[in-house]
């Protein structure tokens, strides 16, 4: 009798650990199965900032929690620009990265101007973007066209795509964004626009990558009027080096930025995303009005 007791024992104790192996057994598979390695940095990463291996990690989370932009291989993030502040426990997305040079090329110098919270695209402009240059004259100015058509033109796009070396502030220090993004469901440009709203200082200085003809042009845009500075949509893909507008080379060559003329004649049309102002047609309800498109 003893004999028998002795042996369903045995029996349940093999039974209870087959069990709690194969229990073991399938968590670790499943643990396998539905987590993944990822990168993460390794504290809160700055707009602005280009990325070495020191900020980044290597983490575990689960296959669910990845995000399908995130990128996962660290060497393909060394040298990137951070464009949106990226939290110590986020993975590190497409859109909020820039693989954009930010310095100078052959024939290219960095160039430093004056700046303030107004130019900056009310203090949203950060190292590492691509800024289009708005010039807003203090007058109006009336252009003819080959085709004979009038316009008055209250300002003019004179460069695309400039790149941002340095937003500096009174003190020195660079302008960023105060707090990460935080981690919710929201569109990349509501997500960009939430970041950009917390900068840490007003800025000063903007430091920019210009070659010969993109520094002409911004230097006589500031001797005929205000710079105003404009963000394109910074979740896409931009141009490598500045370049000045079509509109800015006909100018230039009607002397409208050096000189004070009733009338200034150009042989070409006007470029309606270049220009902020209304075709005069004779009467003044036929007046046809025209905004900036950035």
């Amino acid at each position: 009798m003893q004999r028998t007791w002795i042996v369903a024992l045995l029996g349940c104790l093999l039974m209870a650990g087959s069990v709690a192996g194969y229990w073991q057994f399938m968590k670790h598979t499943e643990f396998q199965v539905e987590t993944m390695d990822t990168v993460k940095p390794v504290r809160m990463l700055h707009s602005g900032e280009v990325i070495e291996a020191s900020m980044l990690r290597k983490a575990v989370i689960p296959v669910a929690a990845h995000h399908p932009e995130a990128v996962t291989d660290v060497h393909a993030l060394i040298g990137q620009t951070v464009l949106v502040p990226i939290a110590d426990n986020e993975e590190l997305v497409l859109w909020k990265l820039s693989d954009q040079r930010l310095v100078p090329r052959e024939g290219e110098r960095y160039f430093s101007f004056k700046t303030d919270a107004a130019a900056n695209v009310g203090n949203m402009v950060r190292k590492g973007d691509r800024v289009d240059v708005w010039v807003e004259f203090d007058n109006p100015k009336l252009i003819k066209t080959a085709s004979g058509a009038t316009w008055s033109v209250g300002a003019v796009k004179v460069i695309e795509q400039l790149p941002v070396t340095g937003v500096k502030t009174p003190e020195g220090p660079e302008v960023t964004d105060a707090t990460a993004v935080e981690a919710v469901v929201q569109s990349n440009r509501q997500q960009l626009q939430n970041a950009r709203s917390k900068p840490n200082g007003k800025p000063e200085l903007n430091t920019y990558l210009m070659n010969d003809d993109v520094y002409e042009a911004y230097v006589l845009g500031s001797i005929a009027g205000r710079i105003k500075l404009a963000l394109p949509d910074l979740t896409k893909p931009g141009s490598d080096s500045g370049t000045v507008t079509a509109l800015f080379r006909e100018l230039k060559a009607a002397d409208a930025f050096t000189q004070t003329k009733g009338q200034i004649q150009v042989e070409g049309e006007l470029d309606q995303s270049q220009v902020s102002g209304n075709e005069n047609t004779g009467t003044s309800s036929n007046t046809k009005e025209v905004q900036p498109t950035s």
